[in-house]
């Protein structure tokens, strides 16, 4: 039985590396978006009546709701990017 070598990822060439790290945390943005979205659908059907009377008496009851869950999305895509940002510059060292 021949040894054969082992593969070199070509993602991880000096050339592509700045690509592999836009890629990466882009997924990890993604990632953080799908929990943002999970968890306002978490707290939607858990029935908080303090938050859907705070959405039902606003003047634009839609707005107020996209609002919510743009927020919410958007503060876990950030911190799911800068926690894999961490941990990549971790593997790194």
């Amino acid at each position: 039985m021949r040894h054969q070598k082992p593969r070199k990822n070509p993602w991880k060439t000096p050339k592509h590396r700045g690509f592999s790290l836009v890629l990466e945390l882009a997924v990890h943005a993604a990632m953080g978006t799908a929990m943002g979205l999970g968890f306002c659908l978490l707290l939607a059907l858990t029935g908080r009546h303090d938050l859907a009377s705070m959405i039902a008496h606003s003047a634009e009851p839609k707005s107020t709701a996209i609002l919510l869950i743009g927020f919410t999305s958007l503060v876990f895509a950030i911190g799911a990017t800068l926690t894999g940002m961490v941990l990549m510059t971790m593997e790194e060292s």
